[in-house]
């Protein structure tokens, strides 16, 4: 990598910031700039450089991380790490990177880096296989679901709900099918059509009309042709280059 991911804590507590703190410096993909005790010095130092990625406690004094996170402007990719699990619904609701429960090992935070310097620089095309450890939480009535992207197959749009076909059946929430792209990564999720978004490693055969989801065919529209064409045909050709090697 040509560059490491420019990085800032911020929490409250000076122990959590000190583990934490030990445990990044130990990762040789992320700079750590600052380590912030508040919202107010994590906000001077946005202010005064560009910054990849943010550490960032929710449960804080005078101002919460989600508080703060909603009045930046210019928002750095997210990796919450809190002591509390209750925010987690709407800690995904800013496209969090990862989050993060404490006590935090070194393990895991190593995952959520990964999932950063993913995001955060691009990944190559042979790499999309990898992701199968990035996940949705899927809201229904009173429940929250994790779901991992290599269990979706396909995801639908019809008015204001969204269908999630899956290894284990379907479900079906409400939402708007163009809020979930915004969110997804879409190095996994190509649109085929205004109302289908497709996870590309279950595309079994794709042509000018339609796209063959392991058993199932699904329209495919002029407008993302060309799109889901390249990324298929870019994703067998470094699966036939890995095989080779």
């Amino acid at each position: 990598m040509s560059r490491k991911m420019t990085c800032i804590l911020v929490d409250d507590d000076e122990t959590s910031r000190f583990i934490i703190t030990n445990l990044a410096n130990k990762n040789d993909n992320i700079q750590l700039v600052k380590s912030c005790s508040n919202a107010r010095e994590a906000r001077e130092t946005l202010d005064e450089q560009d910054i990849d990625l943010m550490l960032l406690d929710i449960e804080m004094p005078y101002e919460n991380g989600i508080d703060m996170l909603e009045k930046l402007d210019k928002k750095p990719q997210v990796i919450f790490i809190t002591s509390q699990t209750k925010h987690a619904i709407k800690a995904f609701e800013f496209d969090a990177i990862d989050y993060i429960v404490k006590p935090l090992d070194y393990s895991r935070l190593n995952e959520a880096l990964e999932k950063a310097k993913r995001r955060i620089f691009g990944l190559p095309t042979e790499n999309v296989e990898n992701l199968s450890d990035e996940f949705l939480l899927i809201k229904k009535n009173r429940e929250t679901q994790k779901m991992c992207y290599n269990q979706i197959h396909f995801i639908e749009g019809s008015s204001s709900y969204v269908t999630y076909h899956a290894s284990e059946g379907k479900i079906t929430t409400t939402g708007i099918l163009k809020q979930i792209e915004e969110k997804i990564n879409t190095e996994v999720f190509v649109r085929v059509h205004r109302s289908f978004l497709v996870n590309i490693n279950k595309i079994v055969k794709i042509s000018s009309e339609e796209v063959l989801v392991l058993q199932q065919s699904l329209p495919l529209s002029r407008k993302y042709r060309k799109e889901a064409i390249l990324k298929f045909n870019e994703l067998n050709q470094a699966v036939n280059e890995n095989s080779v090697n």
